[in-house]
């Protein structure tokens, strides 16, 4: 399958997600991450503000020219200014990379302690669509979630340390900066796609290494899915409430609709192919 329409079938179920959602009495499910999005942020914020700014204050005082006290002049004058430039540059690039990496771990926090109401939620959109069902288990359910929140664990980690290597080489490297935004946008789709379409690949008992492979068969598809994800939610609570249940969604609706990696079974409908 072409990724182009790999990329359709992505951005094709995520746009469905929020009326399927509604249309089918799923939309209670659009409150719960609010809660834990205001917990966990309000948390984060309180709790790392002091540390960032010592560090901060700590790096500028390394970094900083040294201007003779007794020195006078234009070349003095241009030693204070970089100073004064140096400082408010390098607080700033730190908070932007402090809070790149707090957004990057609450999203997977709230992905992990989300994952019994996603894993439900992409469930019960593959019941609706394809007619089979799955009968509700409390200890399937939990084995879903448990699941879901390893990946999400697994993925958090790996994206954290690309994140933090790449912020590294742009400290040394600033130009590089425009570049690094980008690839990391890239990584972030890949892996919140990664998570969403892994609750479909659960119910086939797929294995993660298996998982990883029918991933990477719908690359297309999994990073329409992660990047839609991760723009919507950029957008101030409204994101938060409504992104992690229209992505799992979203992937369900693909994988049904990928027909390429679909055969009927007789006794319980259309399975997924890895």
């Amino acid at each position: 399958m072409s990724i182009l329409r790999n990329l359709n079938l992505g951005i094709n179920g995520s746009v469905r997600a929020f009326r399927f959602v509604l249309g089918n009495g799923m939309g209670w499910m659009f409150l719960v991450p609010v809660l834990l999005w205001i917990l966990l942020a309000s948390g984060g914020v309180a709790l790392l503000k002091g540390p960032v700014e010592d560090l901060g204050a700590a790096l500028a005082t390394r970094l900083q020219i040294p201007v003779e006290t007794a020195s006078s002049g234009w070349w003095a004058n241009v030693k204070t200014f970089l100073n004064g430039a140096s400082d408010l540059v390098l607080g700033l690039i730190l908070k932007l990379a402090v809070a790149y990496v707090l957004f990057i771990l609450n999203k997977y926090i709230v992905l992990i302690l989300l994952s019994p109401l996603l894993a439900y939620a992409s469930e019960r959109t593959e019941e609706i669509l394809t007619g089979r069902t799955f009968p509700f288990s409390w200890s399937q359910l939990m084995k879903d979630a448990l699941r879901g929140a390893l990946i999400a664990a697994r993925n958090g980690i790996l994206e954290l340390s690309i994140t933090v290597g790449l912020w590294i080489l742009t400290f040394v490297l600033p130009i590089l900066a425009p570049v690094t935004f980008v690839v990391l946008f890239v990584i972030s789709a890949y892996f919140y796609g990664f998570s969403m379409f892994d609750y479909v690949f659960e119910r086939k008992r797929m294995r993660i290494s298996e998982s990883v492979k029918a991933v990477n068969d719908r690359i297309g598809a999994v990073l329409a899915n992660g990047a839609l994800f991760g723009l919507f939610m950029k957008v101030p609570l409204i994101g938060v409430m409504f992104a992690p249940v229209m992505a799992a969604v979203g992937a369900a609706i693909a994988c049904a609709e990928d027909r390429s990696h679909v055969t009927m079974d007789a006794s319980n409908g259309p399975t997924l192919q890895p």
